[in-house]
Parts: C-alpha cells; structure tokens; sequence
C-alpha cells in the first residue's frame, strides 16, 4: 500500500471525529439551548419555522453523531478493518445528508402552502 493511501485513510479518520462532535453540539444547541438557528440544512443555511423542523433535525443530528462516534470507537476498541469503517462511515454521512434534504424539502412545501 502506497505510503499516501495510508496517510489519507487516517485522514479520513482523524475527520470522524470532529463532524460526530459538530452533529453532536448541533443537537444539544437544538434540544437543550432551543437555539433554532441550528436547525439547519447540511450548508447550515437556516430553515423557515425552524421551532417546527427542531425535533427531526434534532434526531437527524443525534444519530448521525452518535453512529460517527460508535464508528470510530469500533476502530480503535475492535480494530474494525478499513472497508468496513469507511463504508460505515459514508453510510451515516450520506444518510444525513439526504434526511436533511428530506427535511428542507417538506419545510418548502409546508411554506408554499401556507
């Protein structure tokens, strides 16, 4: 294995970390501090009557953070291989992702309807 590949992958690690943490503060900015400005899409531009959305993008956030979080416990407790802990990872990262877009896009239809 090429010495950059190695490099990269702990990289790409390293990074698990952080983005758990961030979704991890948004949810507790949102459920604990009722701080709406973090309801959010994933660019974090703010969505309409976000006292309304709170809730699912709490929950997005919460387990999107938490299964990052479980992800890189697993490597460094169990020693998950590199296949499984990156697919794992682009699996949480693109599920949230598309449950935030989900999430956006009923925001507009419940505003183009009112």
């Amino acid at each position: 294995m090429d010495e950059w590949f190695v490099w990269l992958a702990r990289l790409m690690f390293a990074g698990i970390f952080p983005l758990g943490v961030g979704m991890l503060f948004r949810a507790w900015r949102i459920g604990v501090r009722k701080d709406y400005r973090y309801v959010a899409d994933w660019r974090g531009r703010s969505i309409r009557d976000g006292k309304r959305w709170a809730f699912p993008v709490l929950a997005i956030n919460g387990v999107g953070g938490v299964g990052l979080l479980a992800v890189g416990a697993l490597v460094l407790l169990v020693g998950l291989p590199f296949a499984m802990w990156s697919g794992a990872t682009a699996l949480v990262i693109w599920s949230y992702f598309f449950a935030l877009q989900i999430i956006v896009q009923r925001a507009q239809v419940a505003q183009a309807q009112t």
